[in-house]
């Protein structure tokens, strides 16, 4: 073993590796502080946090060959020498590449900054995966019996996972097709809700009594669902039944005054009103108006208001609201005949 090669290796291998620690530490910065961008920032911050270790493996691995190591040792050595370096190369890539796609992520909707933050446990496992293969194919092994192996047992993962695959695919669907996004009120089957959080596997929201309804992604993307937030006005549609002892000068005048209730109401305009029917127990009467808001409650207040002004009206007119009954009629004689 020549010593003094190797003290001259090490010297200048790990002088080196400190200056270029310097250098990103201390002077780099002053410039990468100029500019208004934060992502050079970060990339010389974790650079600088790699190079010192970085730079000791590789110096160590330089002068493996001027320590006159046995065959086994030095084949151990350069082993866990060539792991520690891979798990510093992948930890840096992994901090560039995930500060990268956030970076980007934030840039674009909010819904793609979601989809990222929910898959960044997986980009981050399949950036460790692919070192790993790249490490062990620089350490000589056969990757095609880890291929055979991964083949073996990918039948019973796949079927492990095809539920899971199932409804990350449905989750990635609604994200990029958005039926519906946070805080919209929907309607799936007897569902009337508003949506609270949109997972990886299920959605969760909130019923009208204040239930959390938690339903699989997959269940949203395979169903018919309405989307009240989406309606730039909602069109009510309404029968009003009055006895038949309303007048016909009442029966005129209703219309004029639903209009007139319906207009000071804000948020809702007028359409039509029209006598449509004689029914079995009522005069029936069909209203239609328009209220324009995409929220549930306030489309709600307003309907109240209608509901309650329209009462008020007919109560201080006079006119009475039917409901189904029957009238019985009894002959007079046969009625007499019966009693006596």
């Amino acid at each position: 073993m020549n010593v003094d090669t190797l003290l001259i290796k090490l010297v200048v291998g790990l002088g080196i590796t400190l200056a270029a620690t310097v250098v990103l530490r201390r002077f780099l910065p002053r410039f990468s502080r100029r500019t208004s961008c934060d992502f050079d920032d970060f990339v010389l911050r974790a650079l600088s946090d790699a190079v010192l270790p970085f730079g000791i493996v590789v110096t160590l691995l330089i002068v493996k060959t001027n320590l006159g190591l046995p065959n086994d040792v030095a084949r151990a050595y350069d082993v866990v020498l060539r792991i520690v370096g891979s798990i510093v190369l992948i930890r840096f890539i992994n901090r560039i590449g995930i500060r990268f796609l956030q970076s980007v992520a934030r840039r674009s909707d909010s819904d793609l900054e979601q989809l990222f933050k929910n898959i960044q446990p997986l980009v981050r496992a399949l950036i460790w995966i692919v070192g790993a293969l790249v490490l062990f194919q620089s350490l000589g092994v056969q990757l095609a019996a880890i291929w055979a192996l991964l083949s073996a047992g990918g039948i019973g993962v796949g079927l492990a996972l095809k539920e899971p695959a199932q409804e990350l695919f449905a989750y990635l669907m609604i994200l990029l097709d958005k039926p519906f996004t946070v805080g919209q009120f929907i309607n799936v089957g007897s569902t009337f809700a508003t949506v609270e959080k949109i997972g990886v596997r299920s959605t969760h929201l909130r019923s009208l009594r204040g239930e959390a309804v938690v339903m699989n992604n997959s269940a949203l993307t395979h169903t018919t669902l309405l989307n009240f937030a989406d309606m730039e006005n909602r069109r009510m549609i309404y029968s009003l039944g009055v006895t038949y002892s309303t007048s016909v000068e009442q029966m005129k005048a209703i219309p004029a005054w639903v209009e007139q209730i319906i207009e000071v109401i804000p948020n809702t305009s007028f359409d039509r009103c029209h006598f449509t029917e004689f029914g079995d127990s009522s005069l029936n009467l069909e209203l239609v108006y328009y209220i324009d808001t995409r929220d549930y409650t306030t489309a709600m207040d307003a309907q109240q208001a209608v509901n309650l002004g329209i009462m008020e009206c007919f109560a201080k007119e006079g006119i009475e609201f039917a409901f189904p009954s029957r009238t019985l009629y009894l002959e007079s004689d046969s009625l007499a005949g019966k009693l006596s």
